[in-house]
């Protein structure tokens, strides 16, 4: 079963509504980067925010809400605005993260340590499904609502999960959103595995970002852009450009794309990541979106697929080939392409 893409909403460094980011995308120049300041004694570290102040509204629901739900009610609310309402009782929820309210669970701990007990104010928003409880609450969505935690590949799970719930017919449209924010302590322990820059810049490590991406998946029409396969994924026990040359032609089933969207925001794995493609299809055109807007996981696939509809929408692919790479060995991807390309 495909399905269609039938709105997108975007909030990130490059800007906060999708044509924004876009522009920014197109214009090939990173956000500002935002030191964060460390704890006494240590180092302040890169990352790319969103700038401030953000607040998508002041609905007494979101009163305390943390960054990350505001973003992700955000985000939401774009993609709704065009996709158009979703329908009462039949529509479903699955919210991707991997770090979640970092800062709100920070200042829980602080006071746990420097008190005994930590605020029943703060704690709400300390778990993984507060976000996705905010936007379920905001749209009415009182069908299946589902949080999915893991690297950046938990954004195609997302869609996957999506697909399923439309193809189980537990819901006629899936709302899927990821959001993340960013803090000290999530850049620090990136930085710590030498995932993350521990410097203002660096060639070699990720940047890590903030924001959200939202997508109204459901049945389309003519024109509509389709996701085509999602893979499920893979995990790299070895290589990982034999890991990633296998999801390539899974995903291609014999029709090679026009293009490629790939993932890796640093020099690292995007060696492994460019050789893969060369040796699959050699001479694709490609493009990485997450070099400019940095690693947001499952933000970032997200933000991937969301590129790809748009260079299909523009006229300038068909078919498009997503790669998802994350942290601990996984791998996944998908294809999108055009409704009148199916087939």
């Amino acid at each position: 079963m495909s399905a269609a893409i039938l709105g997108i909403g975007c909030v990130c460094p490059l800007g906060r509504d999708w044509e924004a980011v876009q522009k920014g995308l197109s214009a090939g120049r990173p956000p500002e980067t935002t030191l964060l300041p460390g704890p006494p004694g240590h180092p302040s570290l890169p990352a790319y925010c969103v700038p401030a102040p953000f607040e998508f509204s002041r609905h007494p629901r979101l009163r305390r809400a943390s960054a990350i739900s505001h973003f992700a009610c955000s985000a939401a609310a774009a993609a709704v605005a065009e996709s158009g309402p979703l329908p009462p009782g039949r529509s479903a929820l699955i919210f991707a993260a991997s770090d979640g309210s970092v800062s709100y669970t920070r200042r829980f701990y602080e006071e746990v340590i420097n008190s005994g007990a930590g605020s029943p104010l703060l704690f709400p928003e300390t778990v993984y499904n507060a976000p996705a409880s905010h936007v379920a609450a905001m749209f009415g969505i009182d069908g299946p609502v589902l949080t999915i935690v893991s690297d950046s590949t938990a954004g195609t799970d997302a869609l996957a999960t999506a697909m399923d719930v439309l193809r189980s017919g537990e819901a006629d449209r899936c709302l899927v959103v990821a959001s993340e924010e960013a803090d000290w302590i999530s850049c620090d322990g990136a930085r710590r595995w030498r995932l993350a820059s521990g410097g203002a810049s660096s060639s070699h490590r990720a940047i890590l970002s903030e924001g959200a991406v939202a997508m109204v998946i459901g049945a389309g029409s003519p024109g509509d852009v389709i996701l085509e396969a999602i893979h499920p994924g893979l995990t790299c026990q070895s290589s990982m450009q034999k890991c990633l040359e296998k999801i390539f032609c899974d995903l291609s089933a014999g029709r090679p794309p026009d293009a490629a969207v790939l993932s890796a925001a640093c020099t690292f794995p995007a060696t492994a990541e460019e050789s893969a493609l060369e040796a699959v299809f050699p001479g694709l055109r490609r493009g990485s979106p997450k070099r400019l807007a940095g690693e947001a996981f499952a933000v970032s696939s997200l933000l991937q697929c969301a590129w790809a509809r748009q260079e299909i929408l523009d006229g300038l692919a068909r078919r498009v080939l997503v790669s998802v790479l994350g942290w601990s060995g996984q791998a996944g991807g998908a294809v999108l392409t055009s409704s009148s390309s199916e087939g």
